[in-house]
């Protein structure tokens, strides 16, 4: 008791205002000799959360290393090993793209001509106002590519009003498989061109009057659409016509390995095996031929690879520099040597095949126990030998793809080992939290109750010293 009144009679000296800042000053002291129990608390909480981030990451890693092993188990991942690639010598003349039916090897082609879309031509009509179109009525019909087109042409329409009309019915028609303009081709005349929507023989456009003389008057009563040589009656450019007269013009035309070939289209997919090719331009006939190379698509195959290692090394990198929790946490420390160790595993080989490690197609394990594709040259020898004994190495049962799975099968799920910490770790964040709150309410009302001890005792001492002055003043008075 007598330490508690020197250290008050020290921070008080008699001073009202004082008192109250000292009694403040005793509060704060007090607390600040139990910070330690609050810090421990707090280092506690901040070690869990960083187990918490730890596990959440690892969750986050594990997710991008399965979302790339599911590649490799789909049912056609063997496939995927066996994509080609072409190059043409010439990509303005050709283009080509191969699947993995294409046959490794050089192909010369020649592009003698493109497919293109029939063409039919009216007749030019003059357009003046004057000029009054040599049919009216309703209900008119006439064909196109045997589809019954109907509509309406006022009385006394123009020549350009009427020409809009037979446009607008086309073009609003189903299933008719072609589109019609109205072009002035001339500043007092215009005609109807109506184009096919696809190219070749086989989209021919043919027409039927059905009747109507919508369009014998439009000229295309000057040619036959069912002839193999659609040629005109009267000829010159001021009456209706095929842009192509003969229908086989329409197909494009090549030359492959000496051979001539024919198609409906540009784009031809039935000719070569695996292969399909895109007519970009036809060739004079003194130009050389294109030179098509199908190869392996060793490129395709390391980007379906390098996502699969690349999620694999981040893996093995997080764990690795997360030392102290890997060391903590034994069952992380299994995953970090179980994961490090499938690299240098063999693989069961196909029948009759020696192909049982990753270094076979130049995969390298590196000194941190991450994986690099380094010889594409040996991957690519690989990949023309054999492409299945490539795709074993990471699709079979034992392969890369599923030991890895394997590994990592018990970390997963609602009641995998991650989940399980990542729940018994927010629940112990949790009674941290509580407890430090607990805590650090237990010391603020300690002080509290020490500043109003102190203030009791100040009250006391000040009484007393009160009685003992006037006493004192007392016996002096009366000079005892």
């Amino acid at each position: 008791m007598s330490d508690l009144l020197s250290q008050i009679q020290s921070l008080t000296q008699n001073n009202s205002n004082k008192s109250t800042s000292a009694a403040d000053q005793l509060a704060e002291a007090y607390k600040r000799s139990q910070q330690n129990r609050i810090d421990v608390l707090t280092n506690k909480q901040k070690a869990l959360e960083q187990k918490q981030q730890f596990f959440n990451q690892l969750k986050s890693k594990i997710d991008s290393l399965i979302s790339n092993i599911d590649i490799f188990t789909a049912s056609n991942a063997s496939t995927k090993f066996k994509i080609k690639s072409v190059s043409s010598s010439k990509s303005d003349v050709v283009t080509a793209t191969a699947d993995k039916d294409a046959i490794l090897g050089i192909n010369s082609l020649k592009v003698n001509r493109l497919a293109s879309n029939d063409v039919l031509i009216t007749k030019s009509l003059n357009i003046g106002d004057s000029q009054i179109f040599s049919v009216s009525g309703e209900d008119l019909t006439f064909k196109i590519n045997n589809k019954e087109i109907k509509l309406t042409i006022a009385e006394n329409s123009t020549n350009e009003q009427a020409m809009k009309a037979i446009v607008s019915a086309i073009n609003s028609a189903n299933d008719v498989n072609v589109t019609a303009s109205y072009v002035k081709d001339t500043s007092s005349t215009g005609r109807i061109t109506i184009t096919s929507k696809d190219t070749g023989q086989l989209n021919k456009i043919t027409f039927d009057d059905n009747g109507s003389n919508v369009l014998n008057s439009l000229g295309l009563d000057n040619i036959n659409p069912n002839a193999e040589n659609r040629t005109q009656i009267l000829t010159g450019n001021q009456y209706a016509y095929y842009k192509v007269a003969n229908i086989e013009q329409l197909n494009s035309e090549i030359e492959i390995n000496g051979l001539n070939i024919s198609r409906d289209s540009n784009s031809i997919s039935d000719v070569l095996p695996g292969l399909t090719l895109n007519l970009l331009k036809a060739q004079e006939s003194s130009e050389q031929a294109v030179t098509l190379t199908t190869d392996v698509n060793t490129n395709g195959v390391e980007n379906l690879i390098n996502p699969i290692l690349n999620s694999y090394n981040e893996l093995i990198k997080f764990l690795k520099s997360n030392n102290t929790i890997t060391k903590s946490e034994s069952s992380v420390g299994s995953l970090l040597f179980n994961i490090r160790s499938i690299s240098s595993q063999s693989i069961t080989p196909l029948s009759g095949s020696d192909m049982k490690y990753l270094t076979d197609i130049g995969i390298k394990i590196n000194s941190d126990g991450t994986l690099s594709l380094n010889d594409k040259t040996k991957l690519t020898k690989a990949l023309k030998n054999n492409p299945d004994e490539v795709a074993n190495l990471f699709t079979a049962n034992d392969g890369f793809a599923k030991k890895i799975e394997k590994s990592i099968e018990m970390l997963l799920g609602d009641k995998g080992l991650i989940q399980s910490k990542r729940k018994s770790i927010g629940e112990q964040i949790d009674q941290t939290i509580k407890r430090n709150k607990e805590v650090t309410a237990s010391i603020d009302k300690q002080a509290e109750n020490l500043k109003k001890e102190y203030m009791s005792m100040l009250k006391v001492y000040l009484e007393a010293q009160n009685q003992y002055n006037t006493l004192f003043t007392n016996l002096s008075t009366n000079n005892y």
